[in-house]
This record gives structure tokens, sequence and C-alpha cells, in this order.
């Protein structure tokens, strides 16, 4: 006959293993969807910067706009879902949201994409400004940042890392 104890424990273990799993496989809500949907219309990222001839930051853009929803809305379940998406648009928001919220599972993300060389614009200056999703996010995480925010790679793994995508790529750039 099963112990008392043995009983309890063998419960808690499994309604652990249970919510762990459900925390894991948490869908995205109907409305963060239609969020997404209306961002990845738009093959830009609209982070709100100065665009144009007099430098206007872009802050009345309906996809800034919808950016700023969703990173009112989103929870970090759904955010951290979104890196998987087929639009660079995208990956590259959810990153970023969740970089500014000092997620923990940024460096996970991170690895997960090193190898993600796919071309994004963000709408910036005259031009724009192209940019790698992998590249975007080794800068994110740059060690030592001044602004309070978390050092999620060490000097020594994002050194590795720029100087791996140099090799790569001689017009990346780690600043």
């Amino acid at each position: 006959m099963i112990s008392l104890g043995r009983y309890i424990m063998t419960l808690l273990l499994l309604a652990c293993f249970v919510s762990t799993l459900s925390a894991q496989t948490a869908e995205v809500r109907p409305r963060i969807t239609n969020i997404t949907n209306k961002l990845r219309k738009e093959n830009q990222v609209h982070f709100g910067y100065p665009v144009g001839f007099a430098g206007t930051p872009e802050t009345n853009n309906k996809y800034y706009k919808a950016y700023l929803k969703l990173k009112d809305k989103a929870t970090d379940d759904e955010l951290v879902q979104l890196p998987n998406d087929t639009s660079e648009c995208i990956v590259v928001y959810s990153f970023d949201i969740l970089w500014q919220r000092q997620h923990s599972s940024l460096k996970t993300i991170f690895l997960e994409h090193q190898n993600d060389t796919t071309f994004f614009w963000t709408a910036a200056g005259c031009t724009g400004m192209l940019d790698r999703i992998n590249w975007f996010m080794l800068r994110r995480l740059r060690p030592n940042h001044n602004d309070g925010s978390k050092n999620y790679l060490t000097k020594e793994e994002f050194d590795l890392y720029c100087d791996k995508f140099k090799k790569a790529d001689k017009d990346f750039s780690c600043n």
C-alpha cells in the first residue's frame, strides 16, 4: 500500500508537470492574433523612430500603434511564442518587447535564432535601416547596457557571436 506522504508527493509532482506543460503550450489569444495579423501586413518594423527629411517621429503610424498595442496587451507567454512566427517583423517586435520587459528567455530565443540571417527593414531616417534578425537580437543582448537592463550574455559570449557574425558577413557591425 502506498503511504500517504508518497501519494501526496506523487500528486504534487503530477500537478507541477501538468501546469508546466500547459504553460508551455499556452495559446495566443485571438486579440493578440488580430494585432499580429495587422503587423504582418507591413514588411517594415515601426518603432516610432524619426523618419523622412524632417526627421519627425512616426508615432502616428498605424503599425507603430499596433506595435504599442501588442506591447500593452500580450502576455509574456504569448510573446515567447511569437519568435517562432513566419513574419520577420513579428519575430523582431516580440523579441524587442521581451527585451524591454527583461524576460528571462531572451538568451534561449537568441540561441534559437543565431543562424537566422533573414533581413528586415526598420522605418527610420530617409530610407530606413536594413538589418538581420540575428544581428538585431545580438545587439539587444549586448552586456553592460547602462540602462539598467539585465546581462543575458557575458562579454565573452557577446564577443564570440560578434566574431562569428563578422566572419559570416563583412557588413556586420557589433555596434
